[in-house]
């Protein structure tokens, strides 16, 4: 398979560094994006975000837009994942360093790998089934924040799952409370409103989230960012989002979701009409 690193398209399986920090320690960033017909599904917003989370982690990087986005059409078509829908990530470390845990200001040189492959999206009628987890999320972690390669919690969270014969796991944050899935945000509906768990409460601001929030008024559905117990879950109808799946209901402990299927067939409408916007902006460029 062809990837691009550091500016440079490989096809060796030997070509990263093993004194890379991302490998050795987990420090970097990474970002999962959906391409349809090569184009990437909201670039800007996950390049905002990886950039915003190598800051809060303090590597230098320079996160060219139209040089990724070029990349990852490469790739499709080396690929041969042009056609239908693919599935791309980013991954940025700080790059090689000495050994220990910190590396002085400027001896890191940054690593940017970047892969892309067919995907095919899973069906999103039928609901996830879903556990809570015993691993917790901490919501005062930068790790909780920006999507960084310390992805310990969320693997134990999903191998819980898979254990219990769950599709994926809710993870509690410190305070007991509902946080994200192990992969996904988790939202809540009642009646004609939604509610999410805010990024204080350890929630991913995750990028179909944030389109839900800044659109959802348009579809008619009340969105809101607020606290969520365990408690609160009784009752509601679920769903997940993440930038591969989009919008597919969830249901605890392989129970059948609760009505409001409505609600949510107006959000994936609302959902699938911004990326549709966005992909033809892209495609004018």
């Amino acid at each position: 398979m062809a990837f691009w690193l550091n500016g440079a398209y490989r096809e060796d399986s030997t070509a990263i560094d093993i004194a890379d920090r991302g490998f050795l320690l987990g420090d970097g960033v990474f970002e999962t994006i959906l391409l349809s017909g090569g184009l990437p599904a909201f670039l800007s917003a996950h390049l905002a975000r990886m950039r915003a989370g190598a800051e809060a982690l303090g590597i230098e990087a320079k996160i060219d837009e139209a040089a990724i986005a070029g990349a990852l059409a490469e790739l499709a078509r080396r690929n041969e994942a042009q056609e239908g829908f693919a599935s791309a990530r980013l991954t940025l470390t700080r790059g090689v360093g000495p050994r220990g845990l910190v590396v002085a200001k400027g001896v890191a040189k940054p690593t940017l790998l970047a892969t892309a492959d067919a995907y095919a999206p899973p069906d999103g009628a039928e609901a996830l089934r879903f556990i809570v987890s015993r691993q917790r999320r901490n919501e005062l972690s930068a790790a909780s924040r920006w999507k960084t390669l310390n992805y310990l919690d969320n693997i134990l969270a999903r191998a819980q799952a898979t254990e219990a014969g769950a599709d994926d796991a809710l993870m509690l944050n410190s305070a007991g409370r509902i946080a994200c899935a192990s992969a996904a945000n988790i939202f809540l509906i009642r009646g004609e409103s939604v509610t999410t768990p805010p990024v204080s409460e350890g929630a991913l601001p995750g990028i179909v989230r944030a389109v839900l929030l800044e659109n959802a008024g348009a579809a008619g559905v009340e969105m809101r960012e607020a606290p969520v117990e365990a408690k609160d879950l009784d009752g509601a109808a679920l769903f997940v989002t993440n930038s591969l799946v989009g919008l597919r209901p969830a249901a605890l402990r392989g129970g059948a979701p609760d009505g409001e299927a409505q609600v949510l067939k107006r959000l994936q409408s609302c959902y699938g009409e911004a990326m549709k916007r966005d992909l033809e902006g892209r495609a004018g460029q």
